[in-house]
C-alpha cells in the first residue's frame, strides 16, 4: 500500500503545533526531515528542526533525510528519535556502508538518497543491505522545485530490482497531484510531498489526490 510522507521543510514553524496536529488527523504515515549541513547543499537547517518538539507533538514516524557530506559524524544523535528511516546520500563522502550498517544495528531502516544527476549503478553494491532508496526528482537543497521528469524512468528501473532485493522506493521533490499518478504505477512506495501537501489547513483532499483515491 502507497504511503505519504510530509516534509515539513517549509512549513510555518512559528505555528509548529498546528502544523504537526494537521499532520497527526491525517492519513500521512511519516513526517519527512530534511537535514542540510550548509556544505552538501548550500541551505543549513541543522539547528532549524527541534526533534525533541516534533517527536513530543508527533504520532507519527520521523523519516530522516541527511543532506550532509560526512552522515558518519552525526547520525548517531538521531537514534534516540527512533525514526522508521534514516537516509544518508550515495554522494557524501562518508563509508556508505559503514553508515547503513551503523543505522541498520539500532533497528532503523536504512535508506540511501540518489540525486537526479547520479546513476543507478551507483546504487547497486548497497541493495541488498538496505531498506528504502530515496530518489530525488529535483535537486536537493531548496523546497518548491520543478519535478523532473527523467524520476519516472529511475522508479520504473529500481522497481524491477525489487524482484531479487527488499526495499521501498520513495521519491522527493515536486511531487503533486500531476505526478503522482504516474509515480505510483512505476514503482513508487512513498511518495514525500512537501509544499503540495502542507499548504493545506486540511490533508485529507490533498492525500487523496496524491494517492489517486
Amino acid at each position: 500500500m502507497s504511503e505519504i510522507s510530509a516534509s515539513i521543510l517549509d512549513c510555518n514553524f512559528d505555528e509548529l503545533d498546528i502544523e504537526i496536529k494537521k499532520i497527526n488527523e491525517s492519513e500521512v504515515k511519516y513526517i519527512h526531515i530534511d537535514i542540510m549541513d550548509g556544505f552538501f547543499v548550500d541551505r543549513n537547517t541543522e539547528n532549524l528542526f527541534d526533534l525533541d518538539v516534533i517527536s513530543n507533538l508527533s504520532d507519527k514516524y520521523l523519516d530522516i533525510h541527511l543532506m550532509v557530506d560526512n552522515p558518519i559524524d552525526s547520525i548517531e544523535k538521531y537514534f534516540s528519535y527512533n525514526p522508521k528511516y534514516i537516509s544518508i546520500h550515495i554522494e557524501s563522502k562518508s563509508n556508505i556502508s559503514s553508515c547503513v550498517n551503523q543505522i541498520k544495528s539500532n533497528g532503523i531502516g536504512a535508506g540511501i538518497a540518489i540525486n537526479p544527476d547520479t546513476k543507478l549503478s551507483e546504487l547497486e553494491p548497497y541493495l541488498r543491505d538496505i531498506d528504502l532508496v530515496l530518489v530525488m526528482s529535483v535537486h536537493p537543497g531548496l523546497g518548491g522545485q520543478k519535478f523532473i521528469e527523467t524520476t519516472y524512468q529511475k522508479v520504473e528501473e529500481l522497481n524491477k530490482l525489487k524482484d531479487t532485493h527488499e526495499f521501498k522506493i520513495s521519491v522527493d521533490g515536486g511531487v503533486n497531484q500531476s505526478n503522482s499518478s504516474s509515480l505510483l504505477k512505476f514503482g513508487s512506495d512513498i511518495l514525500v510531498s512537501g509544499s503540495f501537501l502542507m499548504k493545506n489547513t486540511n490533508l485529507k483532499i490533498p492525500i487523496k489526490s496524491l494517492l489517486n483515491q
